[in-house]
């Protein structure tokens, strides 16, 4: 099939008189590397225990409170509970337990109207099996017609946690290739964003900064090739993004980088950020929200980051270059608390 030749002209036209908008943002150093678009399929990668949960439900929380934005989630490996309390504490800049009965009540509204969960343990009661892309597209398309709930973005968490579609055949690197291309599609067609979090392979553990880095003997940051499935998912994906950790660092644990290796169209807003230079989300006190900046140099405070949630805004020309000391609203030892 060929295109008419009418095609692509609302497009070039939104340009030509200025119409043509970028992706969302959540009014943070971030968006000038990755935006919220509504047929995007972004895939989001890293290594076990590197805050991916946390920082990603932060990211999804700025988009619903600052563009009402609404998210279906599947997640097949954290409790219901423990995602809910995230949220809440995020979104209120309190621990659950420190609420009121009202403001507990009116958070847990806000809630469940910008989020729903799939039930992925009812479904393999009921069915045998566990829920495939298909499955989930299904439920997704027809959440609006039974919860009166309409998602501008489905999230999977993780990819391999789902069930294989016994319909399509070949071998895995085949039936990888099929579910990325019909998510692709699924995206474009339904004006839904589709957010995949993946796993790295065990080789990639083994891959250490060397010596005379700033993170010598570290994990490096997971390579886009390194997912486990391999290459496919960043060539069939819009936006990827790796999000990193230094878990045991002294200093540094309780910063969260998210390395953007792709932007598809940068046209509508975002681009890759420099390999030494990635996003920082670096946890508050209590894990109750996130200063972002840009790191320039390691080790060293930024001179400009925001916490959206809270709407703090900091700019400052004052440059400390060593590391920073020891913070005690954290629980400092060798394991971290997220």
């Amino acid at each position: 099939m060929i295109y008419k030749e009418t095609a692509g002209l609302n497009h070039l036209e939104k340009i030509r008189n200025g119409t043509f908008k970028l992706g969302l943002g959540i009014d943070a150093p971030i968006d000038e590397y990755l935006r919220f678009k509504n047929t995007d399929l972004v895939v989001m990668a890293g290594h076990a225990n590197v805050g991916k949960t946390l920082s990603i439900l932060y990211y999804f929380t700025c988009l619903a409170i600052k563009h009402d934005l609404k998210f279906a989630i599947f997640s097949s490996e954290n409790d219901i509970g423990s995602i809910k309390d995230d949220i809440i504490s995020l979104y209120t800049a309190k621990k659950v337990i420190d609420l009121s009965d009202l403001d507990f009540n009116y958070a847990n509204y806000w809630l469940n109207e910008h989020f729903k969960f799939f039930d992925s343990d009812k479904f393999f009661e009921e069915n045998k099996r566990l829920m495939n892309h298909r499955d989930i597209l299904s439920v997704t398309e027809n959440l609006f017609a039974t919860h009166d709930f309409k998602p501008n973005a489905l999230v999977i968490d993780p990819y391999n946690s789902l069930g294989r579609d016994e319909s399509i055949t070949g071998n895995r690197h085949e039936y990888d290739y099929q579910v990325m291309s019909e998510l692709r599609i699924w995206c474009k067609k339904n004006f839904i964003s589709t957010y995949i979090l993946a796993h790295g392979v065990t080789e990639a553990l083994r891959k250490t900064h060397p010596r005379g880095h700033n993170y010598e003997n570290y994990s490096i940051p997971l390579l886009s090739a390194d997912i486990e499935g391999g290459g496919k998912f960043v060539n069939r994906c819009d936006q990827f993004v790796t999000i990193h950790r230094y878990t045991q660092h002294p200093t540094e644990w309780m910063k969260t980088e998210w390395h953007i290796n792709k932007v598809k169209n940068t046209k509508t807003g975002g681009k890759p950020s420099f390999k030494e230079n990635p996003i920082i989300l670096e946890a508050k006190a209590n894990l109750l929200g996130f200063r972002i900046y840009v790191r320039k140099e390691a080790f060293a405070e930024p001179l400009e980051w925001s916490d959206p949630l809270s709407g703090e805004n900091i700019k400052t020309d004052v440059r400390v270059e060593k590391p920073l000391p020891l913070n005690k609203d954290f629980y400092t030892e060798n394991k971290a608390p997220f």
